[in-house]
């Protein structure tokens, strides 16, 4: 993630530092970025870039940790306002998602994020991440839920995320409109509530 020399910065330069990262990645996959796109666009030295990033992968997930951390508050504050219901927060969490990544100025970013999906850019991406989860399961209201206990909440978690990130790569290999995504979605996600076995 970005050092401490980056956090220092005022907020105007970092976010020029941020843009200009972000105009990288919303240009080219992470395996084809290039710094020195990086540095021109930002106008800073390349050994500056060197003090507020390891590398080049490490700039590349500072910009998804903005977005991570942005996504995991959006959750929490669905699920207290919700008062506890998991499903309904998620159903929400989805619509923020969609609606944050088709922004005219998002668009190829996570065109590019979601199309070059692997394993480390998804647990950024998802809200359900080792930090804050015990604040975010306390809030859950497992009442209506037909679970034994909260530990296994963290699996109910991983489901519904894995089908929701699964549903967005989807959206954009299959070039699903909006209305099919969201309709993919709930029918998947009424599945997961019902559960496969009959009673």
């Amino acid at each position: 993630m970005a050092k401490q020399t980056f956090l220092n910065l005022n907020e105007e330069k970092r976010k020029v530092v941020e843009e200009s990262l972000k105009k990288e990645f919303s240009r080219v996959p992470l395996k084809d970025a290039l710094v020195s796109n990086i540095v021109k666009c930002a106008k800073i030295p390349r050994g500056s870039f060197y003090q507020y990033f390891n590398d080049i992968e490490d700039a590349f997930y500072y910009v998804i940790g903005q977005y991570s951390k942005d996504i995991k508050k959006t959750l929490l504050e669905n699920i207290v306002r919700n008062k506890g219901d998991i499903i309904l927060s998620y159903r929400q969490l989805y619509i923020y998602i969609l609606d944050m990544i088709e922004k005219e100025e998002n668009k190829d970013y996570f065109e590019k994020i979601f199309l070059n999906m692997n394993y480390d850019i998804e647990i950024m991406f998802t809200p359900n991440f080792n930090e804050g989860l015990n604040v975010m399961l306390n809030q859950i209201d497992i009442t209506k839920l037909n679970i034994p206990s909260k530990f296994s909440l963290s699996y109910i978690l991983d489901i519904i995320e894995s089908v929701m990130m699964n549903n967005i790569v989807k959206s954009y290999k299959r070039n699903l409109s909006r209305e099919k995504n969201i309709e993919i979605f709930e029918k998947e996600l009424a599945l997961v509530c019902a559960g496969i076995l009959k009673k």
